[in-house]
Protein backbone atom coordinates (compact mmCIF):
# COMPACT_ATOMS: atom_id res chain seq x y z
CA UNK A 1 0.00 0.00 0.00
CA UNK A 2 1.70 3.36 -1.05
CA UNK A 3 0.40 6.66 0.72
CA UNK A 4 0.22 9.34 -2.58
CA UNK A 5 0.78 12.95 -2.02
CA UNK A 6 -2.04 14.33 -4.07
CA UNK A 7 -5.83 13.95 -3.86
CA UNK A 8 -7.36 11.37 -5.60
CA UNK A 9 -10.45 12.53 -7.80
CA UNK A 10 -13.43 12.04 -6.19
CA UNK A 11 -14.68 8.59 -6.64
CA UNK A 12 -17.68 5.86 -5.05
CA UNK A 13 -16.15 4.48 -2.22
CA UNK A 14 -18.00 1.73 -0.07
CA UNK A 15 -14.57 0.54 1.15
CA UNK A 16 -12.66 3.36 2.92
CA UNK A 17 -9.14 4.22 1.30
CA UNK A 18 -6.56 6.68 2.33
CA UNK A 19 -5.11 9.40 0.82
CA UNK A 20 -3.16 12.60 1.89
CA UNK A 21 -4.95 15.46 2.86
CA UNK A 22 -5.03 18.63 0.70
CA UNK A 23 -6.53 22.10 1.97
CA UNK A 24 -9.79 21.86 0.43
CA UNK A 25 -10.45 18.95 3.02
CA UNK A 26 -9.07 21.08 6.25
CA UNK A 27 -12.68 21.84 6.81
CA UNK A 28 -14.36 18.29 6.55
CA UNK A 29 -11.02 16.76 8.69
CA UNK A 30 -11.92 19.81 11.37
CA UNK A 31 -15.91 18.43 11.29
CA UNK A 32 -14.65 14.62 11.70
CA UNK A 33 -12.12 15.71 14.87
CA UNK A 34 -14.64 17.65 16.65
CA UNK A 35 -17.76 15.06 16.23
CA UNK A 36 -15.36 12.10 17.51
CA UNK A 37 -14.14 14.06 20.61
CA UNK A 38 -17.12 15.66 21.36
CA UNK A 39 -18.15 12.67 23.70
CA UNK A 40 -15.12 13.26 25.83
CA UNK A 41 -15.56 16.87 26.66
CA UNK A 42 -17.82 16.16 29.79
CA UNK A 43 -14.79 13.59 30.88
CA UNK A 44 -12.00 15.98 31.34
CA UNK A 45 -11.91 19.68 32.95
CA UNK A 46 -13.19 22.31 30.50
CA UNK A 47 -9.75 24.50 30.05
CA UNK A 48 -8.11 21.61 29.32
CA UNK A 49 -10.76 19.85 26.71
CA UNK A 50 -10.58 23.36 25.15
CA UNK A 51 -7.09 23.58 24.94
CA UNK A 52 -6.56 19.95 23.49
CA UNK A 53 -9.02 20.17 20.60
CA UNK A 54 -7.53 23.31 19.62
CA UNK A 55 -4.35 21.61 19.74
CA UNK A 56 -6.03 18.50 17.49
CA UNK A 57 -7.63 21.07 15.21
CA UNK A 58 -4.48 22.83 14.65
CA UNK A 59 -3.83 20.90 11.26
CA UNK A 60 -0.91 23.44 10.28
CA UNK A 61 1.01 22.25 13.25
CA UNK A 62 0.49 19.09 11.80
CA UNK A 63 1.24 18.94 8.48
CA UNK A 64 4.83 20.88 9.46
CA UNK A 65 5.89 17.95 11.42
CA UNK A 66 4.41 15.58 9.69
CA UNK A 67 1.81 14.22 6.83
CA UNK A 68 -1.97 14.48 7.31
CA UNK A 69 -3.98 11.60 5.88
CA UNK A 70 -7.83 11.09 5.46
CA UNK A 71 -9.77 8.05 5.41
CA UNK A 72 -12.43 8.86 2.59
CA UNK A 73 -15.48 6.19 1.99
CA UNK A 74 -19.13 7.04 0.19
CA UNK A 75 -17.18 9.89 -1.20
CA UNK A 76 -16.45 11.90 2.19
CA UNK A 77 -13.91 11.87 4.51
CA UNK A 78 -14.68 10.21 7.51
CA UNK A 79 -11.11 9.77 9.05
CA UNK A 80 -8.28 11.42 9.46
CA UNK A 81 -4.97 10.88 11.36
CA UNK A 82 -0.91 12.87 11.52
CA UNK A 83 1.82 11.13 11.12
CA UNK A 84 4.99 12.73 12.51
CA UNK A 85 8.16 11.24 10.89
CA UNK A 86 10.01 12.37 14.22
CA UNK A 87 8.17 10.78 17.05
CA UNK A 88 10.10 12.92 19.18
CA UNK A 89 7.94 16.14 18.95
CA UNK A 90 4.88 13.62 20.61
CA UNK A 91 7.26 12.85 23.76
CA UNK A 92 9.04 8.83 22.00
CA UNK A 93 12.18 8.66 20.80
CA UNK A 94 14.09 10.00 17.72
CA UNK A 95 13.43 7.57 14.68
CA UNK A 96 9.96 6.48 15.93
CA UNK A 97 7.39 7.52 13.89
CA UNK A 98 4.47 8.72 16.22
CA UNK A 99 0.75 9.19 15.29
CA UNK A 100 -1.27 12.49 16.39
CA UNK A 101 -5.27 13.34 16.37
CA UNK A 102 -6.82 9.86 15.33
CA UNK A 103 -10.41 10.45 14.55
CA UNK A 104 -13.33 8.42 13.18
CA UNK A 105 -16.56 10.34 12.77
CA UNK A 106 -19.02 8.41 14.88
CA UNK A 107 -21.39 7.23 11.92
CA UNK A 108 -18.25 5.60 10.36
CA UNK A 109 -16.92 3.84 13.17
CA UNK A 110 -16.91 0.02 12.68
CA UNK A 111 -16.49 0.53 8.55
CA UNK A 112 -12.48 -0.22 9.14
CA UNK A 113 -11.44 3.58 8.89
CA UNK A 114 -9.02 3.29 11.62
CA UNK A 115 -7.72 0.32 10.73
CA UNK A 116 -6.69 1.77 7.33
CA UNK A 117 -5.19 4.64 9.39
CA UNK A 118 -3.16 2.33 11.21
CA UNK A 119 -1.93 0.26 8.02
CA UNK A 120 -1.07 3.26 6.40
CA UNK A 121 0.90 4.78 9.36
CA UNK A 122 2.62 1.68 9.74
CA UNK A 123 3.63 1.89 6.04
CA UNK A 124 5.19 5.42 6.39
CA UNK A 125 6.75 4.10 9.12
CA UNK A 126 8.48 1.60 6.91
CA UNK A 127 9.52 4.06 4.03
CA UNK A 128 11.15 6.03 6.68
CA UNK A 129 13.01 3.08 7.86
CA UNK A 130 11.31 3.82 11.44
CA UNK A 131 11.32 0.64 13.82
CA UNK A 132 7.97 2.04 15.64
CA UNK A 133 4.56 3.32 14.99
CA UNK A 134 3.39 5.05 18.55
CA UNK A 135 1.11 7.21 19.50
CA UNK A 136 -1.22 8.36 22.71
CA UNK A 137 -4.47 8.27 23.80
CA UNK A 138 -6.24 8.07 27.04
CA UNK A 139 -8.38 5.27 29.39
CA UNK A 140 -11.37 6.86 28.62
CA UNK A 141 -11.25 5.99 24.66
CA UNK A 142 -12.20 2.26 26.01
CA UNK A 143 -13.29 1.57 22.14
CA UNK A 144 -10.80 2.94 20.79
CA UNK A 145 -7.98 1.10 23.46
CA UNK A 146 -9.47 -2.58 22.29
CA UNK A 147 -9.06 -1.83 19.13
CA UNK A 148 -5.38 -0.86 19.26
CA UNK A 149 -4.41 -3.72 21.06
CA UNK A 150 -6.36 -6.09 18.92
CA UNK A 151 -4.21 -4.40 15.68
CA UNK A 152 -1.48 -5.71 18.08
CA UNK A 153 -0.61 -2.40 19.48
CA UNK A 154 1.20 -2.49 23.09
CA UNK A 155 1.11 0.01 26.54
CA UNK A 156 4.31 1.46 27.04
CA UNK A 157 3.92 3.35 29.96
CA UNK A 158 7.31 4.82 29.90
CA UNK A 159 6.22 7.48 27.32
CA UNK A 160 2.62 8.37 28.96
CA UNK A 161 2.11 12.01 29.04
CA UNK A 162 0.51 14.48 31.71
CA UNK A 163 -2.08 15.93 28.77
CA UNK A 164 -3.29 18.26 31.69
CA UNK A 165 0.17 19.74 32.65
CA UNK A 166 0.57 21.20 29.20
CA UNK A 167 -2.88 22.00 28.22
CA UNK A 168 -3.77 23.22 31.93
CA UNK A 169 -1.60 24.74 33.29
CA UNK A 170 0.47 24.41 36.58
CA UNK A 171 -1.83 23.05 39.34
CA UNK A 172 -3.98 21.17 37.00
CA UNK A 173 -4.84 17.56 38.65
CA UNK A 174 -2.78 14.93 35.98
CA UNK A 175 -4.66 13.40 33.16
CA UNK A 176 -2.41 11.13 31.74
CA UNK A 177 -2.08 10.41 28.24
CA UNK A 178 -1.34 6.35 27.68
CA UNK A 179 1.53 5.23 24.98
CA UNK A 180 1.10 2.61 22.88
CA UNK A 181 3.17 0.92 20.33
CA UNK A 182 4.08 -1.58 17.87
CA UNK A 183 7.26 -2.72 16.30
CA UNK A 184 7.02 -2.50 12.93
CA UNK A 185 8.57 -5.17 10.17
CA UNK A 186 8.08 -5.60 6.91
CA UNK A 187 7.11 -9.12 8.23
CA UNK A 188 4.04 -8.15 9.68
CA UNK A 189 2.53 -6.09 6.87
CA UNK A 190 1.35 -6.96 3.95
CA UNK A 191 -1.60 -5.04 1.68
CA UNK A 192 -2.41 -2.99 4.96
CA UNK A 193 -3.36 -6.06 7.05
CA UNK A 194 -1.51 -6.82 9.74
CA UNK A 195 -0.25 -10.45 10.42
Amino acid sequence: MSVTDTAVPGRHATVPFVRAAVPADHQAIRDVVIAAYRQYADLIPPDVFSSYLSDLLDLDTHARHGRLLVVEADDRVCAFAAFYPDGSTQGFPPGWVSGRALAVHPDARGNGAARALFAAGEQLALEAGAPVLAFHTHSYMTDAITLYERLGYRRAPEYDLDVAAHFGGPGAAPIMALAYLRYVTQKYITLGRTR
